[in-house]
């Protein structure tokens, strides 16, 4: 690009990154446990989870806020049972619990382990 051209912030990608769950495959993460990760910045990541019928999760730290949204289902997230069309904010510095009481879709935003 040369001194007088300037990039169309409308049209700028750069530091961007962009993902289709439609054209991805589940990856599995447990026999409970599928996720699909739609994109990454900074080590906080968005991603599809899918939840089989009666998942546990174990408890984890929050180094960093977690939000959830249920898609499909329903997600029990420390003790508080959340159906489509509600989510939760988990603050740093807490712990969390989330399990399926019948199986679910949860899109998340978090940090990246490591």
């Amino acid at each position: 690009m040369s001194d007088t051209e300037t990039t169309d912030p409308a049209t700028d990608t750069s530091g961007w990154a962009f993902g289709n769950a439609d054209e991805m495959e589940w990856q599995a993460l447990s026999d409970m446990v599928s996720m699909k990760l739609l994109g990454v910045a900074d080590g906080v990541g968005i991603a599809l989870f899918k939840f089989a019928p009666g998942y546990s999760g174990g408890t984890h730290h929050h180094e960093l806020a977690e939000f959830g949204y249920v898609l499909e289902g329903s997600v029990v997230a420390n003790g508080v049972t959340l159906g489509a069309g509600q989510a939760y904010a988990a603050q740093a510095g807490t712990d969390h619990h989330e399990g399926g009481t019948d199986g679910a879709v949860l899109l998340s935003v978090f940090k990246l382990p490591g």
